[in-house]
């Protein structure tokens, strides 16, 4: 998301459009579409978390403290449940974004938000039930659990283009990735050995 304003010196700053401020007030809005998903999103409890999530990574703007910023950059993402539409929620968005612009214009005339799409990918919403899913498991561990996970994969893209059933499965936590010493347990890396043998000698 790009916010645009109008660049002054700080003593004049109720008399120029504040970017930074224009981002806060759209991220006030993202805020705002989380709590009605919460509240009236669709659920699905086989994931960590139920419902579609919205969520700011990252934010940019201004020069320095006595000047009104022209200009600030955010990055925000929808990790969406297959049953809600992401495009629709973007464009209800961008109809929030222009009231705001609106509301800005009336400072100067320069103000504007723009949204661009980085990526997006399908939701994986492969039933418990298909072949695939039964065959897997009669090689994985007696323990091993059944789970949908938040974090993407290109499973969704597998099944929407090639129409076939998709399970993601490997070795890992999503509760150790993106942070320090992220790591994988080497007992995880010999299960999914044991799987992989299994699997291949099974289709030979």
């Amino acid at each position: 998301v790009h916010c645009h304003g109008q660049e002054a010196h700080s003593s004049l700053a109720p008399l120029a459009a504040n970017a930074i401020h224009l981002a806060s007030d759209f991220i006030a809005s993202l805020r705002q579409a989380q709590v009605r998903l919460q509240q009236q999103g669709a659920h699905d409890d086989a994931y960590d978390i139920a419902y579609t999530t919205v969520h700011v990574g990252r934010i940019d703007g201004g020069k320095a403290l006595n000047i009104v910023p022209n200009l600030c950059t955010l990055d925000f993402e929808i990790r969406h449940l297959p049953a809600d539409n992401p495009e629709a929620m973007v464009a209800h968005l961008a109809e929030q974004a222009e009231a705001l612009v609106r509301e800005a214009k009336k400072v100067s005339g320069v103000a504007d938000i723009e949204i661009e799409t980085l990526n997006a990918y399908p939701g994986l919403d492969t039933s418990p039930t298909v072949e695939a899913v039964r065959w897997l498991k009669a090689f994985a561990a007696p323990d091993t659990a059944q789970v949908k996970v938040a974090f993407g994969t290109e499973g969704g893209l597998f099944a929407q283009r090639l129409n076939v059933p998709v399970v993601v499965c490997g070795p890992g936590s999503i509760e150790q990735a993106h942070k320090p010493d992220e790591y994988v347990q080497l007992s995880q890396l010999q299960a999914c050995e044991r799987l992989l043998h299994s699997l291949l000698g099974a289709l030979m």
